[in-house]
């Protein structure tokens, strides 16, 4: 009797201590969702409420002017710009290039895109709405480049050692679809150098990530990297297409004498291995 009552009030603190550990895990389950929510929230509200920045600071470090606010909060920064038709509310962090955008109707307060930028490049998905808050487009920013950001980031640390996370080092970065002499995706990317005012741009193709071309500007006085590598390939064109040499009687540009050449080195390889092929057999024949 002793024993089975011993038992009994074993099971019960088994239970109850059972209990309690679903419901511990339940209250921080439910606690850890509510906050998940709450950041997803912020981040893509539907209705635009600035209240949740009025314990933000201004930030001094720009001009205020009615239509435009800037804000900070710790290492967080906010810009929000007012036209007659649209709020747009511009999320960043100090330590990285990352921007997150929400674009409002104005009168409605309404939610009209949703996007994120790396420095002044549209990355990820931008999302649209219509005047109701829902979902209207999606735009995949990373569809036609198969060399990602995340493979551009790499291998600036690896072949540059340079991390173009950080906004010290990183002054820009583009990509666009070549309509010209390069219909390929495209990246420029233009990094800080010591010196004051000047910057290395990288011209870099959006397939396989090769560097094209790079060249030193001056921040005063801008180049574009890529008008800068199409004058190579003019020059470099001009050159194969004008005359270079004659062999028995006939004109060779620069480009048809490469081909010229290396038709006839493989003519000189395939007669010299035959050659050796008949050789090598009489030679045995005769031993």
């Amino acid at each position: 009797m002793t024993s089975s009552f011993n038992i009994s009030e074993k099971m019960k603190l088994l239970l109850i201590l059972f209990l309690f550990l679903v419901c511990f895990h339940g209250n921080s389950q439910q606690k850890k969702e509510t906050t998940v929510f709450n950041e997803i929230k912020i981040d893509t509200m539907k209705i635009l409420d600035l209240n949740i920045y009025r314990d933000w600071e201004v930030d001094l470090t720009y001009m205020q002017i009615p239509e435009i606010k800037y804000l900070k909060k710790g290492n967080e920064r906010i810009s929000i710009i007012s036209t007659d038709r649209v709020i747009q509310v511009t999320r960043s962090n100090i330590n990285n290039p990352y921007k997150y955008i929400s674009v409002y109707d104005v009168k409605t307060k309404v939610i009209q895109v949703l996007g994120v930028r790396f420095k002044s490049m549209s990355i990820g998905t931008s999302t649209y709405y219509d005047d109701n808050g829902i979902k209207t487009k999606e735009i995949q920013n990373e569809k036609p480049y198969k060399f990602s950001l995340t493979d551009m980031i790499e291998k600036f640390k690896t072949e540059y050692s340079l991390d173009i996370e950080n906004p010290k080092v990183l002054y820009d970065i583009n990509r666009f679809i070549g309509k010209t002499e390069l219909k390929i995706p495209l990246y420029e990317v233009s990094i800080r150098e010591d010196f004051p005012y000047v910057c290395t741009s990288y011209l870099i193709d959006g397939n396989t990530g090769k560097t094209l071309y790079s060249i030193k500007m001056d921040e005063i006085e801008p180049k574009s990297v890529l008008h800068e590598y199409f004058k190579i390939l003019k020059k470099q064109e001009e050159e194969d297409n004008a005359y270079f040499n004659t062999y028995k009687g006939k004109d060779y540009t620069k480009a048809e004498w490469e081909i010229f050449k290396e038709q006839h080195y493989k003519e000189y390889e395939r007669k010299k291995e035959s050659k050796g092929f008949w050789h090598d057999l009489f030679k045995k024949h005769d031993e």
